[in-house]
């Protein structure tokens, strides 16, 4: 049988070998938003269309400032954001928002698709104003008007103009990479439209989603994500208030917070008040809990001081609830992402 000859000089060998024990020690994410960007990592954002991807993003430049709403501090370098939106829309979001000199935007020079070639030399100079300007953070929005791939389910294709990133995350800079889900949708991270292999090339996997697409408008939004890292949270419920997105829970959590405040919209501000079967049968849509996780809404509520309850729960004198007077405190507390 013939053998096949493989290069014997040691200057043509393609792998850099060395045991388990020499990689040296584990080092931690340096996470700038806990749990989605990380300084050395890629983070693929997925969203459909008006769903808020913008706004998240305006949001998170905003924390990321100050320190506070979804980061756990603030972020000691540069931004770099190669958009396709125009500067008129940035400049709008930086006097609503107070951005600073410290975010830098990008746009083409030039239309249409670029070469290969193009696309090398253009993350060649994201690569130069991360060394130059301390950039710690770049945004791709969205990946499909800035790379040179015309079919995006070639893997093939998909896998040579991904792979030049990593010379942004090697710089020591997060990237995230906003995307355009498949028409579709999908689930368990097959959200992203085009080949797999850009979900298999990331690190993290995000996608938001609208909390309910059922009722009156909603600014709360679910962020489902999947990647390499133990601190990635499953799923978190955010919500867009007047002072920028604050964590609500997970999603359990939200329901919760749904089911007290559809209570309190059904309880009466006067007179003696209504029964465990009085509210659960005024419930319209979507249908009431269950009795028993019902009746501890009821009883929870009302030892909280949310609203008033009367009776002894007793045949003849069964517990009623009313509203008490004035305003209850949010029942939407936030939560620190842990």
């Amino acid at each position: 049988m013939a053998t096949t000859q493989l290069p014997s000089n040691a200057s043509e060998r393609m792998l850099d070998i060395v045991t388990i024990t020499d990689v040296g020690p584990s080092e931690p994410p340096d996470w700038l938003w806990t749990g989605y960007l990380a300084r050395g990592a890629i983070t693929l954002l997925t969203g459909l269309w008006k769903a808020g991807k913008s706004t998240l993003l305006a949001h998170l430049l905003r924390d990321l400032r100050r320190g506070s709403g979804l980061v756990d501090g603030p972020a000691d370098c540069g931004v770099l954001i190669l958009t396709e939106e125009s500067r008129s829309i940035w400049a709008t979001r930086r006097d609503d928002l107070s951005l600073g000199p410290e975010t830098r935007l990008a746009t083409k020079r030039t239309l249409g698709r670029p070469t290969r070639r193009d696309w090398s030399a253009l993350i060649g100079e994201v690569v130069e104003e991360i060394a130059d300007r301390d950039i710690g953070f770049v945004v791709i929005d969205t990946l499909p008007s800035w790379w040179c791939v015309l079919n995006e389910n070639d893997a093939g294709e998909t896998m040579d103009a991904l792979s030049p990133l990593r010379a942004i995350t090697d710089a020591g800079a997060a990237l995230l990479i906003a995307q355009h889900p498949r028409k579709g949708d999908g689930t368990q991270g097959t959200a992203t439209r085009g080949s797999g292999a850009l979900p298999g090339f990331v690190d993290i996997i995000v996608e938001l989603r609208r909390y309910s697409d059922s009722g009156p408008p909603d600014s709360r939004r679910v962020l489902k994500a999947y990647g390499r890292y133990d601190q990635i949270p499953d799923e978190r419920v955010i919500e867009l208030t007047d002072d920028g997105y604050v964590v609500i829970g997970e999603v359990a959590d939200a329901r919760s917070d749904d089911i007290r405040e559809t209570i309190y919209g059904l309880l009466p501000d006067e007179g003696e008040g209504l029964t465990f079967e009085e509210v659960r049968d005024r419930w319209a849509d979507p249908p009431a809990p269950g009795n028993t996780r019902l009746r501890g809404f009821l009883n929870e509520g009302a030892n909280l001081g949310r609203w008033d309850r009367s009776g002894t729960g007793r045949k003849g004198s069964p517990h009623r609830f009313r509203r008490i007077a004035g305003e209850p405190d949010s029942f939407r507390s936030p939560k620190a992402l842990e």
